[in-house]
């Protein structure tokens, strides 16, 4: 019988505890990759739609705007 480790608190290290942000066009939620900084393009996974970060990822004032 082969035993497993159980899984640490932070088994996922690309997790970011940031505010829960969704895209302005379809508002599918969109998870982050860890490493945005305020100001950087990101995209929706379900759209496409460019969203520009407003804030930095890890404040409670973090937002998303449509990026033209």
């Amino acid at each position: 019988m082969t035993r497993l480790k159980r899984a640490g608190p932070r088994a996922d290290p690309g997790a970011v505890s940031a505010p829960s942000l969704s895209c302005p066009i379809c508002s599918a939620d969109l998870p982050l990759a860890g490493d945005e900084r305020g100001g950087d393009e990101v995209y929706c996974t379900y759209c496409g739609a460019p969203c520009r970060l407003v804030g930095e990822p890890d404040s409670e004032d973090c937002s998303v705007e449509e990026d033209c």
